[in-house]
């Protein structure tokens, strides 16, 4: 059995101090064999944000793999934006957790679709890149691990598609190459959680999206992230959310995803 906590839009800066207090402690007593940060470490990419989530980071006992977000960009330097978009990610902390994780039977690939600058307005969507993702999956497909996982900031599946804020670029025609060589795809941004199926060769790869993990930047749910407990034919995804009456987090739901082609 493998145990995964997966945290996402963690906003630095808009950040419950006691609920990340809570979430430390709460992860380090649970032991998983990872926890994936799927971006948005900081509310603006100040350099004391940044600050702020390298502690945090330093303080859990698992490894830790993440990928930046779109608010991981500085946002009110341009200068910053377009010459050195990742300086102070890469200083702070990129020092405290990997890019990927092979360990055994699980593999963790990270995949970046945050973009310092893009041809259209909203420069908060994502973007994925065929050479980044094409390497992801070559990495994944090389080592064939029970447990193939691929986590990037931006959605792939929406439970409303690919529409508003989940017009992730080349999203739609990227799922099925994308369900051909993972189990799981974690993502955050959308601050919802939610578990959606796509049908690979012979097994299902699920995409699965976390809430904001200790921020009050909530959006229709409270703040949580998730547990995901996976053996080698079901995946179980138990949310966990802030108590409203004290510091702590609490179980909200869970739910069995089947792995094998065919059985959601």
């Amino acid at each position: 059995m493998t145990k995964l906590f997966q945290i996402a839009d963690l906003h630095f800066g808009a950040e419950d101090r006691d609920l990340v207090d809570a979430f430390v402690d709460l992860c380090n007593a649970s032991r998983p064999d990872a926890v994936i940060a799927a971006g948005d470490f900081t509310q603006s990419g100040r350099k004391s944000e940044f600050d702020a989530a390298a502690r945090f980071l330093g303080r859990l006992d698992p490894p830790v793999v993440g990928i930046p977000g779109n608010h991981d960009v500085p946002s009110r330097a341009l200068h910053r934006r377009f010459t050195t978009p990742w300086r102070r990610y890469e200083r702070s902390v990129g020092r405290h957790m990997a890019s990927s994780l092979e360990d055994g039977a699980l593999h963790i690939e990270g995949l970046r679709t945050a973009r310092r600058a893009q041809w259209q307005p909203d420069w908060s969507l994502g973007r994925i890149g065929r050479p980044s993702l094409g390497r992801a999956l070559d990495l994944l497909a090389e080592r064939d691990a029970d447990l193939r996982v691929l986590t990037c900031h931006h959605p792939i599946l929406a439970p409303g598609g690919n529409r508003g804020r989940a017009r992730t670029a080349r999203a739609g025609t990227s799922v099925t190459t994308i369900a051909e060589h993972c189990d799981l795809v974690l993502t955050g941004h959308l601050h919802e959680t939610f578990a959606l199926p796509a049908e690979g060769p012979s097994h299902t790869c699920w995409f699965v999206g976390a809430g904001t993990t200790f921020s009050r930047r909530t959006r229709g749910e409270p703040a949580g992230f998730n547990v995901l407990d996976i053996s080698a034919d079901t995946i179980r995804v138990t949310h966990h959310i802030a108590d409203e009456d004290r510091p702590a987090f609490i179980v909200r739901d869970s739910r069995v995803l089947p792995r094998r082609e065919g059985q959601y």
